[in-house]
C-alpha cells in the first residue's frame, strides 16, 4: 500500500512540475515544439531529397523553402476572401440589423425588455469596452509582432531539426547505451514512423475536408466559401467540439447575408454530411488507428491545453499527447499510461462503417495493414 501512495505521490510531483515548466516556458516551448512537429512532417521530403544526392543544407532548405510558399499560398487565399468579405460589409450589416430587430421583438415577447431598455444596455457595454480599445489595439499590434517573430524562430528551429536529425537518434541510443541497442533503434524508429503517418494524415485529413467543405459551401452558394471551409476544417484538429464550432461560422454566414432560411439549413446538411464522411472514411484511413485517444484524454488535452498556453496549447497538446501515447506503448513500464489514454474502440471499426463498406465493397485499410 505504501509503494502504491508513495508512486502516486510521484505521479502527481511530475505533474505539477511538468506543468510548472510548461506555463513558464511558453515563449521557448511553444515554437520549439511547432518546429518538432514541422520537422516530423518534412522529415519524409528531406529523407527523400537526400537520397536524390543532395546535400544535407541543399535539401533542409527546399524543406523549408516548401512550407514557406505553403504558408504564404494559405496567406493568400485568406487575404482575398477577406477583402471580399469586406466589400460585402454593407449588406451584412443590413442583415445583421433585421436579425438583431427580430431577437429584439424575441425577448420583448418572452422576456418583457422593451427594445429602447436593450439598446440602452448594449450601448453601455460598448462604452465600457471602448474604454480598453486603445489597450487592445496595442495588443492587437503587439500580438502580430510576436506571431511574425514567433513565426521565424519556428523556421529556424525546424530548419535545425531537420539538419541534425541523426543526431537526435544518436542521443537516444546513448541515452539509454546500457540497452539492447537494436531494440532501442527499433523502438524510437517505430515511434518516430507512427508519429510521422499520424501527423501527415491530420494534415491530409484537413485538406481533404477543406476541398469538400468548399465544394459542398459552394454548390449552396454560400459566399467567402472557401475561407470559411477552411476555418472549419482547421477547427477539426479539436477533437469533438473542433467539428461543431467549425460549422457555426459558415451556418452563421449564411443567416446573415442570405436571404431566406433554406440556405442555412442546406449548410447543417452539408456540414453532417461531410462530418460522418470524416468519421467513417477520412479519419480511419488517413490519420489511422495508430493514435486512437480517448473522448477523457483528448478533452482532458484540450483542456490543459487552453490553459496553460492559449489557442496554441488547444492545438498542439491533442497531437503531442498522441506522440506521448505512441512512446508509452513502446515503453514497457510506461503501458499502462498509453492504455489508460487509448481508445479501446479506436481501431475497431463501428456497425455502420462496416455495412456501408460492405454495401460500397470497400476494404479497411487497418485489416490490410493487420494481415
Amino acid at each position: 500500500m505504501k509503494e502504491i501512495i508513495a508512486r502516486i505521490n510521484q505521479y502527481l510531483l511530475l505533474a505539477i512540475l511538468t506543468t510548472i515548466v510548461l506555463f513558464y516556458g511558453k515563449v521557448v516551448l511553444v515554437p520549439v515544439l511547432f518546429a518538432a512537429l514541422l520537422a516530423m512532417l518534412m522529415a519524409p521530403v528531406c529523407r527523400w531529397l537526400d537520397a536524390r544526392g543532395l546535400s544535407r543544407p541543399l535539401s533542409t532548405a527546399i524543406c523549408i523553402l516548401i512550407l514557406l510558399i505553403s504558408l504564404l499560398a494559405v496567406l493568400g487565399v485568406v487575404v482575398a476572401e477577406i477583402s471580399t468579405f469586406a466589400g460585402e460589409a454593407e449588406a451584412i450589416e443590413k442583415k445583421a440589423n433585421e436579425l438583431l430587430a427580430t431577437l429584439q421583438r424575441f425577448i420583448q415577447q418572452n422576456v418583457g425588455v422593451e427594445p429602447e431598455k436593450q439598446m440602452t444596455m448594449a450601448k453601455e457595454q460598448v462604452k465600457n469596452m471602448g474604454k480598453s480599445a486603445g489597450s487592445f489595439a496595442g495588443a492587437f499590434i503587439g500580438g502580430i509582432t510576436n506571431t511574425i517573430a514567433g513565426l521565424l524562430i519556428t523556421l529556424v528551429f525546424t530548419f535545425l531539426f531537420l539538419f541534425n536529425k541523426e543526431r537526435y537518434e544518436s542521443f537516444f541510443l546513448k541515452l539509454y547505451k546500457d540497452e539492447d541497442t537494436a531494440r532501442v533503434k527499433a523502438i524510437v524508429n517505430q515511434i518516430t514512423t507512427v508519429a510521422q503517418k499520424y501527423l501527415t494524415g491530420r494534415v491530409m485529413s484537413i485538406l481533404t475536408l477543406a476541398t469538400l467543405y468548399s465544394i459542398g459551401l459552394l454548390i449552396v452558394g454560400i459566399k467567402n466559401a472557401v475561407l470559411l471551409a477552411g476555418i472549419a476544417a482547421l477547427l477539426t484538429v479539436v477533437p469533438y467540439i473542433g467539428s461543431v464550432i467549425g460549422g457555426m461560422f459558415p451556418f452563421f454566414m449564411a443567416l446573415v447575408t442570405e436571404d431566406s432560411l433554406q440556405p442555412a439549413v442546406m449548410v447543417v446538411v452539408v456540414i453532417v454530411a461531410i462530418q460522418m464522411i470524416d468519421n467513417y472514411f477520412i479519419e480511419p484511413n488517413m490519420v489511422g488507428g495508430e493514435v486512437s485517444l480517448s473522448a477523457f484524454a483528448s478533452i482532458l488535452a484540450i483542456l490543459v491545453g487552453g490553459v496553460v498556453w492559449g489557442v496554441a496549447g488547444m492545438v498542439l497538446f491533442i497531437p503531442l499527447l498522441g506522440i506521448v501515447k505512441i512512446v508509452c506503448d513502446h515503453v514497457e513500464p510506461l503501458k499502462p499510461l498509453g492504455y489508460v489514454m487509448g481508445d479501446p474502440d479506436g481501431n475497431k471499426p463501428s456497425k455502420i462503417k462496416i455495412w456501408i463498406q460492405k454495401k460500397l465493397g470497400i476494404k479497411d485499410r487497418r485489416k490490410k495493414r493487420q494481415q
